[in-house]
C-alpha cells in the first residue's frame, strides 16, 4: 500500500514526480525566491493539474521537512485541487540541523519518525509515507549520524522507503554505509541529486551497492543543461541502470512556477522526455523511471 495525505491506497496509475516540493521555505538561507507558500498555493495546484491533465501525473512526493515549511494541510488541498496524490515526508533538515534534533535521543527522532509514518502529523489524521534526510557539506557530525540510525529503524519498522539529500554526491558512499549498518536494505534507499557525479561510471559504482539513485534537479536555472542531464540518463539506461533510477525537478522556489516565467512541474514531460527519447531512451525505462519504480518505493514494505 502508498501511504497518501489522504489516506492509503493500493497502487498508481501513471507517472510520478518522485522528489519535488510543494510546500518550502528555505529564504532565511538562500533568499527570498527560495518559498512556495501559501502565496503561491493556487499555482502550485494549476500548474499541478496541468500536468496530471496533459500528461497524466499521478502522484507527486513532496520531500520538505518539518520547521522548513512543510504544510501538509495545504499539501491535501493542492493534491485535490489538481486531481493526483500526494505523498508527504517525516524527517529531518541537515542545513541547519534543528535545534531539537541536535538535542534529542537516537530513541527520540526515532519515535518522532514511526509517529508521523503511523498516526499522524501534529494534531491532523494525515500521514506520512517517506523518510526524508541529509547530509550537509561539512563530515557528517554525531547528530547526522544518530538522525540516520534512527531513520534506518523507523524505515524498518514502518515499511517506508528513505529518501536521502546529497549536498555533494561522493557523500553517497557514507550515507549507504551507514543506513546499511542501521540494518536497512539498500532497495529501501532513494540517493538524491546523484547527477552530481556527471558521468555513468560513478553511478553504476552506486548501483552496485543496491540502491536506487535519484537525477532529480531539472530544470535548475543553474548547473547541467537539459542536454547535459539527457546524456547522463541516456548513457546509464545504456548501461542498464534504468531499473535503479527515478527523474524529477525538485520544485523548491517560486520563481520556477507557469506564472513567474517558470517551466513548471511540467518541465519532466515537456523538456525532457523529449530528449531522451531523442537520445534512443525506450518507452521501458521510461516508465521504469517515472512510474515502476517510483511505486516500488512508495509501497511499504512489509
Amino acid at each position: 500500500m502508498i501511504r497518501t495525505v489522504t489516506g492509503d491506497i493500493t497502487g498508481l496509475g501513471g507517472p510520478v514526480l518522485m522528489h519535488e516540493h510543494l510546500q518550502i521555505d528555505l529564504s532565511d538561507r538562500k533568499g527570498p525566491q527560495t518559498v512556495l507558500g501559501p502565496a503561491h498555493e493556487a499555482d502550485i495546484a494549476a500548474d499541478l493539474g496541468d500536468v496530471a491533465r496533459g500528461h497524466g501525473l499521478a502522484a507527486v512526493v513532496d520531500l520538505s521537512a518539518d520547521g522548513f515549511g512543510r504544510d501538509v494541510r495545504a499539501c491535501r488541498r493542492i493534491g485535490a485541487a489538481a486531481g493526483l496524490q500526494v505523498v508527504c515526508a517525516t524527517g529531518y533538515y541537515w542545513d541547519p540541523i534543528p535545534e531539537s534534533a541536535e538535542q534529542a535521543s537516537e530513541d527520540a527522532l526515532y519515535s518522532r519518525m514511526v509517529r508521523e509514518l503511523t498516526e499522524g502529523i501534529d494534531d491532523t489524521d494525515i500521514r506520512c509515507g517517506v523518510i526524508k534526510i541529509g547530509s550537509g557539506a561539512q563530515a557528517p557530525c554525531p547528530t547526522t549520524g544518530r538522525i540516520f540510525d534512527a531513520a534506518a529503524r523507523a524505515a524498518r519498522v514502518s515499511g517506508a522507503a528513505v529518501v536521502t539529500h546529497t549536498t555533494r554526491p561522493e557523500q553517497a558512499h557514507w550515507q549507504i554505509a551507514r543506513l546499511r549498518a542501521a540494518g536497512l536494505d539498500p532497495a529501501r534507499m532513494l540517493i538524491s541529486h546523484m547527477h552530481g557525479f556527471g558521468n555513468v561510471a560513478d553511478l553504476r559504482a552506486i548501483a552496485a551497492t543496491g540502491v536506487t539513485m535519484g537525477i532529480d534537479q531539472i530544470g535548475f536555472s543553474k548547473g547541467p543543461s537539459y542536454d547535459d542531464y539527457a546524456d547522463l540518463v541516456a548513457g546509464a539506461c545504456a548501461a542498464g541502470l534504468g531499473r535503479q533510477l527515478v527523474i524529477s525537478s525538485d520544485m523548491a522556489r517560486h520563481t520556477r512556477l507557469r506564472r513567474h516565467g517558470g517551466t513548471s512541474y511540467g518541465t519532466i514531460f515537456v523538456e525532457f522526455l523529449p530528449r531522451l527519447r531523442a537520445r534512443g531512451v525506450g518507452e521501458a525505462d521510461i516508465d521504469m523511471m517515472l512510474r515502476q519504480t517510483p511505486a516500488r518505493l512508495l509501497h511499504l514494505a512489509s
